[in-house]
């Protein structure tokens, strides 16, 4: 007997519809809850990556509020900025100032002189001047400009000396290595329509800027107004011509008190003001606190907290008409993260002493409705106009000290809210180098010119100009500007002053601390400059206990440990004994901030909850290939017991069919026959 080769031709039934549908039957429960639990996954891991971005979009708007820097801002406004402009830094003091001048302080501008030096005529900035070296000092020059008379010089100690080695001694070879010095002296070449000039122009402006030129000249003479010393401007010569003198501002005043000053932006006049002078005239400074920034920064950490409270609300609503539920409805985790972000506000700010120690008292209050925050704005600008200081106490790590001259520098996350007594009883000081007998004021080249030092533990060296010095002041200046030029300290930041009395010099660091140190070490100069017994004393760090607990120093820093661990003061003057105390809070931005940057961290919260239920969703994926493998197994059995059942129908039809056919073969009986 022939196989099937196609199921249901035996049976004529249709097999593949029978399995297909008994498969499906078996299949669809399975494939249905696994699908139904998989949406249910992904919805509820969208759900948290909703409750995650708005958690993160209110971390970002604490950056503002829990920022000191936003309670120390200050504006400033000029009522005439033709006449001035000025930015106000945290240290600046509100108030109002009245402020005149009658001229602007100007830089000095040197040219050579085709008129008087013949030498100086010269047609194209390729003509040749002379080769050597020019030397350039920065101070106070007497100098008669009707009369052309150079009387005198005074050294600014501030100012560096720099050397020039001109070895091009074209006009234009001369302006390239000046500035190429980068010296603060800019030079450059005008034609004046009938000869090219090489001019110099100070950078920096005021009296005590203008320049000195002296000059090695390879000729052999450095002040015969021929060669290189046709750029010579000293008392000894004075070949260039001065084209504008160097001036201080002129009638500058400041609520009626005269002010000198050597620029036309003043830094240091009024504490933490920067005043731009632009022309002539009179204008009104007003200086006033930033409090928009600190009102925005409120604002902007409402409406994002709103924000979140709103996210939460949704994520865990239930509504008992339509028996719908927020994505989060009844989750532990939402319930755990909303009660750790409420509870930052449920309490006052541990360690204020002001009139602001909760959100109420400048006007922020909880809504009973859904608990959000509403903003009084009118109640908030009243507390920022009437006690700005104590609003930055309300959000962020703050410290106010009781003594000025100790200042809040910072704190650690450790660091624990409350008032610390503090008690200095050693204040930092500076190293320095000191001198044990006058100053030998003349100085020879290669003789006593040369100092070996060692400044707060970098070794270099100077080399002092060789002249006669009228002054020890003079000396020091000299000094002084050749350790400002000294590349070894200042791409260090390393800075020393020079002081003379009674003739003797002195050294002295501008660092603070034990690890300010200035000594001289060596140098065919040292004892003519400081005598046979110089004393070199290394500076000292600050010392002094904070809550009654010794704090570390270093330099003017003091840190706390203990009770106190963490918080850094600043102690920049005073007396040792008693010095009041220090108050640390830590406000509201501050605290909220360490919570959300606990529940956003890495491996933090979040990560734990969606890395588990991405892992339930990959086993999803496992449980349908399970389903798929035992789903085949199903069809595989059933389709072969079907292929049973249709072989044995075919036998059976075939057996009734050839009975058939034998039946029908038997003879028929004929009934007249038979009769």
């Amino acid at each position: 007997m022939a196989s099937i080769t196609s199921p249901g031709i035996g049976s004529g039934l249709d097999i593949n519809s029978l399995v297909s549908q008994l498969v499906d039957a078996e299949k669809t429960p399975q494939t249905t809850r696994l699908d139904t639990k998989e949406a249910e996954l992904t919805a509820r891991l969208s759900a948290f990556g909703t409750l995650k971005g708005a958690l993160s979009s209110l971390r970002d708007s604490l950056s503002g509020l829990s920022s000191l820097s936003t309670y120390r801002g200050r504006t400033a406004d000029s009522s005439n900025t033709e006449v001035l402009t000025a930015a106000a830094g945290t240290l600046a003091a509100p108030g109002r100032y009245q402020i005149g001048l009658s001229g602007l302080a100007t830089e000095h501008k040197l040219a050579t002189d085709p008129v008087s030096q013949e030498g100086a005529r010269f047609t194209a900035a390729t003509d040749s001047v002379g080769t050597g070296t020019l030397t350039f000092r920065f101070g106070t020059t007497d100098y008669d400009g009707e009369t052309d008379t150079y009387n005198s010089f005074a050294q600014n100690a501030e100012q560096p000396t720099y050397t020039v080695e001109i070895k091009d001694g074209s006009l234009q070879g001369i302006r390239d290595a000046i500035n190429g010095a980068e010296m603060g002296v800019t030079a450059s070449i005008i034609f004046d329509g009938t000869y090219q000039r090489l001019t110099l122009s100070a950078e920096d402006t005021g009296a005590a800027n203008s320049l000195e030129i002296t000059v090695a000249d390879d000729d052999g003479n450095d002040t015969d107004g021929t060669g290189l010393s046709l750029l010579a401007f000293n008392a000894a010569s004075s070949s260039m011509t001065q084209t504008q003198a160097a001036q201080n501002v002129s009638g500058l005043t400041i609520d009626g008190i005269a002010v000198s000053s050597a620029s036309n932006t003043l830094t240091n006049v009024i504490n933490g003001l920067t005043i731009n002078l632009l022309e002539a005239g009179t204008s009104t400074l007003t200086v006033s606190y930033d409090k928009d920034s600190v009102s925005s920064a409120v604002s902007s950490f409402v409406e994002k907290y709103n924000g979140l409270i709103s996210t939460v609300n949704d994520l865990s609503s239930y509504n008992v008409d339509t028996g719908e539920a927020g994505l989060l409805n009844g989750d532990g985790v939402l319930r755990n993260i909303d009660a750790q972000v409420r509870r930052v506000f449920s309490q006052t700010v541990t360690g204020l002493d002001g009139p602001y120690r909760q959100l109420a008292d400048i006007g922020i209050t909880r809504s009973a409705s859904d608990g959000s925050l509403v903003l009084d704005n009118v109640k908030l600008e009243a507390a920022i106009e009437d006690n700005f200081d104590s609003i930055a106490g309300m959000f962020t790590a703050y410290g106010s000290t009781t003594d000025s001259l100790i200042q809040y520098q910072a704190s650690t996350d450790v660091t624990r809210a409350g008032k610390y007594d503090i008690n200095i009883t050693r204040l930092a000081t500076q190293g320095n180098f000191a001198g044990s007998a006058a100053a030998n004021l003349t100085v020879a080249s290669g003789v006593n010119d040369g100092l070996t030092l060692l400044i707060y533990g970098v070794s270099t060296s100077v080399t002092l100009s060789a002249k006669t010095y009228d002054s020890a002041a003079a000396l020091a200046a000299e000094l002084q500007s050749r350790l400002n030029a000294n590349e070894d300290l200042t791409r260090r930041g390393i800075t020393v002053n020079v002081t003379e009395s009674g003739g003797v010099l002195t050294m002295t660091s501008d660092s603070y601390g034990s690890g300010s140190k200035v000594s001289v070490t060596g140098g065919n100069a040292r004892n003519g400059l400081f005598g046979l017994a110089p004393v070199s004393t290394d500076g000292v760090d600050v010392a002094g206990t904070i809550g009654g607990i010794e704090a570390a120093g270093d330099g003017q820093k003091l840190t706390g440990q203990g009770i106190a661990l963490g918080l850094e003061l600043m102690v920049v003057g005073g007396v040792t004994g008693s010095r009041g105390s220090v108050t640390f809070s830590r406000g509201y931005a501050e605290q909220l901030n360490n919570v959300l940057s606990g529940l956003l961290a890495n491996d933090g919260l979040f990560d734990s909850v969606t890395d588990g239920i991405n892992r339930s969703i990959s086993d999803i994926e496992v449980q349908r290939e399970r389903v798929e493998l035992r789903s085949q197994a199903y069809e595989d059995r059933i389709r072969a017991q079907f292929t049973a059942m249709d072989i044995l129908v075919a036998q059976l039809k075939n057996t009734s069919d050839f009975l058939t056919q034998q039946l029908d073969s038997l003879p028929q009986i004929n009934s007249s026959t038979s009769g």
